[in-house]
C-alpha cells in the first residue's frame, strides 16, 4: 500500500481484524501524520477530508496509532524514502522519515532525490521500477520472508 493507502490498510485491519492477513507492506506512508509544507498544500492537490485525516494529531491518526489497537499477528514492513531535504527534515518530499517510521514495523530505506518544487518527487517516483529498482527488490525480499 502506498502513502494514504498504507493508513487505510492499517485502519481496515483495526476495524475488520487481522485473521486473514499474513503481512502488510507499505511504501511512503505517513504513519505519524503530515506536517509542514506537505500539510499546508495538501488540500490544493488532494481531497480535503483525506488531508484533514492525515494531519498530525487528527482523530484519524490518533485512532490509527492507539497502542492498544495495533496488530499482534501480522508481519509489517515499511519502505521509507529519504534524501529530500524538507522544511521539517529528511524525507521523500512529502513524508519525513520521522513521520514514516512505525514502531512495530521492519523498516527499509530507499535513498533518492527530489527535483525541486515542480520536479520529480521521491514520494511518487519511489514506485517507478526504472528509477528506483531497489524498491522492487525490497518488495521481492519481503515476499520471500
Amino acid at each position: 500500500a502506498h502513502s494514504m493507502g498504507g493508513l487505510v490498510a492499517r485502519r481496515y485491519i483495526q476495524i475488520f481484524g487481522e485473521e486473514d492477513i499474513n503481512k502488510l507492506t507499505m511504501i511512503a506512508a505517513p504513519h505519524n501524520g503530515l506536517a509542514g509544507a506537505a500539510s499546508d498544500y495538501c488540500g490544493y492537490i488532494g481531497e480535503n477530508r483525506e488531508c484533514q485525516d492525515m494531519q498530525q494529531n487528527s482523530l484519524f491518526m490518533n485512532k490509527l496509532n492507539d497502542p492498544l489497537k495495533q496488530p499482534a499477528k501480522i508481519r509489517i514492513y515499511n519502505i521509507i524514502g529519504q534524501g529530500c531535504q524538507m522544511k521539517l527534515g529528511n524525507g521523500d518530499g512529502i513524508v519525513t522519515v520521522e513521520s514514516a517510521n512505525m514502531k512495530n514495523a521492519k523498516s527499509y530505506y530507499i535513498n533518492g532525490t527530489c527535483g525541486g518544487f515542480f520536479g520529480e518527487v521521491l514520494h511518487t517516483a519511489i514506485l517507478d521500477i526504472g528509477s528506483y529498482p531497489e524498491t522492487y527488490e525490497t518488495i521481492k525480499e519481503i515476499l520471500k520472508e
